[in-house]
């Protein structure tokens, strides 16, 4: 009998188109090189990276690309027996130019896309209810039906006993009504024990610019846990076993695209073992600062013995 799937990711599975000319706009690249992508795929990837049985919760196009991504996320070592072939829409994609030690810019060919056409059919809730872990990327919410396969599964997974995390995953430019974005996310978030968001992510889903205002909001829906990312200023918690600090790891900054999925893995993987929160954030925020070293997401994503490392060089 093969192992139960102890997490499952549930969002978008895309091929990222990542400039090889550093500082050059969109207009401007000669070429690019091509990964696995996608905030769910890259922390299913991540994840698997340090040794966790995790599987993916998505669709594919009936093309090239979707062909690419089954194979990575297979090689790897994901599950991908929730990851569905659509019928008619193509994978989609994302460019994106790199201006270390910034942001960089990322242009989304999204609509219509593969992933967004998840439907709760596609979820095997027997499967899903014996995982001890969900974790949403929750740009899914964005569309239908992948929306209603959101708000399904974390109904399923909870009344199953299972934990919720929600990655706010906030991507503005891919919701056509951002007064729509605010009323699906409260519904999904009032279903999560713990939230992980960045500065943008934490002020839009508990809308306010003070982190602790912010976090207090989405304690009041039910959160056990709100997970604030602040970049270079480190990582706080708020909720159980906080209010905690981490400071941030000084590495040279390559590509910011990705830490905050390589954050995210690992500190799923943390929940996984039942580690304490202090542990888990500091081992969270040593795999988001490897990943910035690198130039893609999912393939920066570091083992279980790079994290270690890390951490005792700069403990």
């Amino acid at each position: 009998m093969a192992d139960v799937i102890e997490i499952f990711t549930l969002g978008r599975l895309i091929v990222d188109l990542y400039a090889d000319q550093l500082h050059t706009p969109l207009a401007e690249v000669k070429s690019f090189s091509k990964y696995l992508g996608g905030s769910a795929a890259n922390t299913a990837f991540g994840l698997a990276r340090l040794g966790a049985r995790v599987g993916l919760i998505s669709r594919v196009g009936p093309d090239e690309f979707g062909e690419f991504l089954l194979a990575r996320l297979q090689k790897e070592g994901v599950d991908t027996s929730m990851v569905a072939v659509d019928p008619k829409y193509p994978t989609g994609l994302a460019f994106a130019s790199i201006f270390p030690p910034g942001d960089s810019k990322v242009l989304f060919y999204r609509k219509p896309c593969a992933d967004t056409h998840l439907t709760v059919d596609d979820i095997d809730m027997d499967k899903l209810r014996q995982a001890k872990i969900l974790s949403i990327a929750a740009t899914a919410l964005c569309e239908s039906p992948s929306r209603e396969a959101v708000f399904a599964a974390l109904e399923e997974h909870r009344l199953a006993g299972g934990l919720n995390v929600i990655d706010v995953d906030w991507r503005p430019m891919l919701w056509d009504d951002p007064h729509a974005a605010r009323i699906y996310y409260r519904m999904a978030l009032k279903m999560a024990d713990i939230v992980i968001a960045n500065e943008a992510e934490l002020a839009m889903a508990g809308e306010s610019s003070d982190p602790q205002t912010a976090a207090a909001n989405l304690l009041r829906l039910g959160v056990r846990q709100v997970v604030a990312k602040r970049g270079s200023q480190g990582v706080m918690l708020f909720g159980d076993g906080g209010p905690l600090f981490v400071p941030a790891i000084k590495v040279q900054v390559m590509n910011t695209l990705g830490a905050g999925d390589g954050f995210g893995a690992a500190y799923n993987y943390g929940l996984l073992q039942g580690w304490d929160p202090e542990r888990t954030l500091r081992f969270a925020n040593a795999a988001g600062a490897i990943v910035v070293t690198r130039h893609s997401c999912s393939e920066a994503m570091p083992t279980l013995e790079e994290v270690e490392e890390l951490l005792a060089r700069t403990s």
